[in-house]
């Protein structure tokens, strides 16, 4: 399965950026009058998972002592981001701090490699922009590295707690625990692909989008149908009637050998609580 882009959508929105929109932000408090802020296009319409309905999102990146003046600005938007509408266009736009991606990046939160790990850089008039986005795409194969490896983990670590689940019958723990493993796996498979996946919207599609994710799609879509079997835990004594553990295994097998035969380490000596779905 591959993802439908829009390429030629994607370059038109990434020019609207460039000529348009980044004069419109330019012209709105607290950022009006700055020339010490660099802003860049995020999302979508950088990585290439552009669709008719995405928007165009565009980070405004301040060092500390401008992130600090620009929240202190009355028409500060707090963690929200600001909306407009350029020539048809949705745009969404925020501020975020040098020291806020590098620390979500040490994190290993998949939303901050997603948006910075690809980000295009838009105006930069000191230069620090792209002195800072050179070093993270110099981190992103460790990064990825690191991810995998720990997603793969987890994925495997979590097929204990979902038997237990299974044991004691708790319907509810037992589905919050299958789609917590279906969401890893879907990660798994976009990070053996190196391919970007938004954590937040289009998993499945952009997460699927690559050779591995192909080959597993149709594995995914039955587990997925599984869960719904849980319905029936509890009024039945035998929970080999559920299909999703047997199901799963089979997935974890073909990610593991898939791993193994990139040059990635299956099984970690501990668990990696970074690479864990909150």
């Amino acid at each position: 399965m591959m993802l439908g882009l829009e390429p030629q959508l994607r370059a038109t929105l990434l020019g609207l950026a460039q000529t348009r929109c980044v004069d419109y932000i330019r012209r709105q408090p607290p950022m009006a009058g700055r020339e010490d802020l660099a802003y860049v296009v995020v999302g979508s319409v950088a990585t290439g998972l552009v669709t008719s309905a995405s928007s165009i999102d565009i980070a405004v990146m301040a060092d500390k002592d401008a992130f600090k003046a620009l929240t202190q600005d009355p028409a500060w938007n707090g963690e929200r981001p600001w909306d407009a509408f350029i020539d048809g266009a949705s745009l969404k736009y925020y501020c975020v701090a040098y020291d806020q991606v590098e620390q979500g990046l040490r994190e290993l939160r998949d939303s901050y490699v997603y948006y910075y790990g690809s980000a295009v850089i838009i105006h930069d008039p000191t230069g620090k922009c792209a002195e800072f986005m050179a070093n993270v795409r110099s981190a992103l194969p460790d990064l990825r590295r690191q991810r995998l490896e720990g997603k793969l983990d987890m994925l495997r670590r979590r097929f204990s707690a979902m038997e237990a689940a299974f044991r004691y019958r708790d319907v509810m723990a037992a589905a919050a625990i299958c789609v917590e493993m279906v969401t890893l796996a879907i990660k798994v498979t976009a990070l053996l692909d190196d391919v970007p996946f938004d954590p937040r919207s289009q998993l499945f599609l952009g997460g699927l989008a690559g050779r591995v994710g192909y080959q597993v799609e149709g594995i995914i879509r039955k587990l997925i149908g599984h869960i719904g079997e849980l319905e029936y835990l509890g009024q039945t004594a035998d929970t080999a009637a559920f299909r999703f553990p047997a199901r799963m295994v089979e997935l974890i097998n073909i990610l593991s050998d898939e791993a193994r035969s990139q040059g990635f380490e299956v099984g970690l000596e501990k668990p990696d609580p970074r690479c864990a779905e909150v």
